[in-house]
Parts: structure tokens; C-alpha cells; sequence
């Protein structure tokens, strides 16, 4: 019996270690605080991650806001939106929290991002409650 073993292991695990309110309409939101990085292909410093090799990625994110602010993001590939996550605490006297995941077809050097959609009310608490992570399948 043979196992084939697996050298390209890709895998990144993020998280928002301060509060971000009324981002910019399609800023780019940036998880600072990276606990995994297996391949290298999350940027810290600019929030993207690039695939190293052609693959399935699976990605998933959360998101927490405090009662009357609500906090949209748009998971980008290569500039243009493929699914979205939409947090809303407005009415409620709490946190929101809310998470989305997404399975995308990549090539190698392809790009994904987590973008602000939306500019009046917006907050995303810090404190390592919101994540960005991401995984070759």
C-alpha cells in the first residue's frame, strides 16, 4: 500500500484584531493578524491572497457588528464579486455575526480579496472575532 503524500499544502487562517468603521465603498478589508499561512499565499499587508497553484479554494469569513451598524462584504476574484456576506445589527440592541463560505476555481496567480460594499453605518468589531480563511482543496 502506497500513500501519496501531499507537498503542496496550501492554507491560511486570519483574523481583525481592531475595529474598522465607515471603510471606503470597495476598500479592501485587511484581517492583520495571521495565525496560519502554510504556502505563503495570504498577504497580511494587503489583504489578498494569491494562488501559488491552479485548484479548488475553499474560503470562509466572518463577521461581527454591534447593534445599530451592519457591515457588507463582497469576496472578490480578480476584481469582481462572486458571493457576498451581509451582517446587519441594525434594530437590535446586541452584536451581529454572521459567516459566509465559498468554494472558487482558481489558476495560479489568481486573486482574492474581501471588500467593503456599502459606506454609511458600517462596523466591524475587532478583538479576533471576525476571520478570513482560505484552503487548497
Amino acid at each position: 500500500m502506497h500513500c501519496k503524500v501531499k507537498t503542496d499544502i496550501i492554507v491560511f487562517q486570519s483574523s481583525l484584531t481592531k475595529t474598522i468603521e465607515n471603510m471606503k465603498q470597495n476598500e479592501i478589508v485587511i484581517f492583520d493578524k495571521v495565525s496560519l499561512n502554510e504556502g505563503n499565499a495570504y498577504n497580511v499587508t494587503s489583504g489578498i491572497f494569491t494562488a501559488p497553484v491552479d485548484g479548488i479554494y475553499s474560503f470562509s469569513w466572518t463577521i461581527l457588528t454591534k447593534g445599530g451598524k451592519y457591515f457588507i462584504t463582497d469576496i472578490m476574484l480578480n476584481g469582481r464579486p462572486i458571493a457576498f456576506n451581509y451582517t446587519d445589527g441594525r434594530g437590535q440592541v446586541g452584536y451581529s455575526m454572521s459567516s459566509s463560505h465559498f468554494n472558487i476555481k482558481m489558476k495560479k496567480d489568481d486573486k482574492v480579496w474581501l471588500k467593503a460594499d456599502g459606506i454609511h453605518g458600517q462596523y466591524v468589531h475587532g478583538g479576533e472575532w471576525c476571520t478570513f480563511s482560505g484552503l487548497k482543496l
